[in-house]
């Protein structure tokens, strides 16, 4: 993120607070694209036609509170900024959906701390954003996916499982992974596999529904490790086989039947 310029908009009614801002900004050398909004109208304005990748905010406002501001910046990181004694104020706007909160001082020593909060913030959002793109693709996908935790117990749940496995949710979220399975499967066996594999298993098998039918699944179970490189949980991907196999089943039959008769002519 070094190369990368941040558009800030500082929104403070204070024309010293402002100064201080942009000749930290200046003697820093910071990244930033600052736009300045002294009022929560004119902030109202500079927001409905530019985006900004952080938004910092002054509590008090001539015209209002920066609590006014959070409403408008719902997808932007903001940054509070109260006085001395307004902690609680802080908090309560961190519980309202602010990224974080600087607390002034008089001698302004609060500003060394904001390229941190600046840059904790866009990578917070980053991360953010990615996990939701990541939620959205799993939610989204046709094959069942499920997540077990170390003893295998089911802590996640796709749309698509709950489709074909006729589980609600809250149905299976905290059971044993074992509910999904024919036969129970031989724990040994399976973690066998998974050091043959390097922490990945596809067969073929039989999953049950939640109301005991049966039918064939594609199963691929793959381990996760955290970023310490330990075991963390595994991820389950399966695929209901029935067509196929039916499909299977009708190519066997013609070839039999073709089979048949070449024997017959001959």
């Amino acid at each position: 993120m070094e190369n990368t310029r941040h558009k800030i908009l500082l929104i403070e009614d204070d024309k010293l607070d402002q100064m201080a801002f942009e000749r930290l900004v200046e003697e820093e050398n910071l990244p930033y694209d600052c736009t300045i909004a002294g009022s929560v109208s004119e902030a109202r304005c500079t927001l409905s036609s530019d985006r900004f990748d952080v938004v910092i905010v002054d509590y008090v406002l001539g015209d209002g509170t920066a609590f006014d501001i959070l409403d408008l910046v719902k997808n932007t990181p903001i940054i509070f900024v109260t006085g001395a004694g307004d902690e609680e104020i802080a908090v309560e706007a961190w519980k309202a959906g602010a990224y974080d909160y600087l607390i002034k001082d008089p001698e302004q020593n609060y500003l060394k701390a904001v390229p941190i909060k600046v840059e904790n913030s866009i990578k917070h959002k980053k991360t953010e954003e990615k996990l939701q793109l990541l939620s959205g693709a799993i939610m989204s996908a046709d094959d069942s996916i499920y997540i077990t935790d170390l003893e295998d117990k089911i802590i996640f749940v796709n749309r698509a499982f709950c489709e074909t496995y006729g589980y609600e949710e809250e149905d299976v979220i905290g059971k044993d992974s074992n509910i999904l399975w024919k036969e129970k499967p031989k724990t040994d066996d399976s973690k066998k596999i998974f050091r043959t594999f390097r922490g990945v298993w596809e067969t073929g098998t039989h999953h049950k529904r939640k109301d005991g039918s049966e039918f064939p699944v594609s199963h691929c179970r793959s381990s996760i490790r955290d970023k310490n490189g330990n075991y963390a949980g595994v991820i389950g991907v399966c695929r209901n086989i029935s067509d196929h196999i039916l499909l299977e089943n009708k190519i066997k039959t013609i070839n039999l039947k073709l089979k048949d008769r070449t024997e017959s002519k001959n």
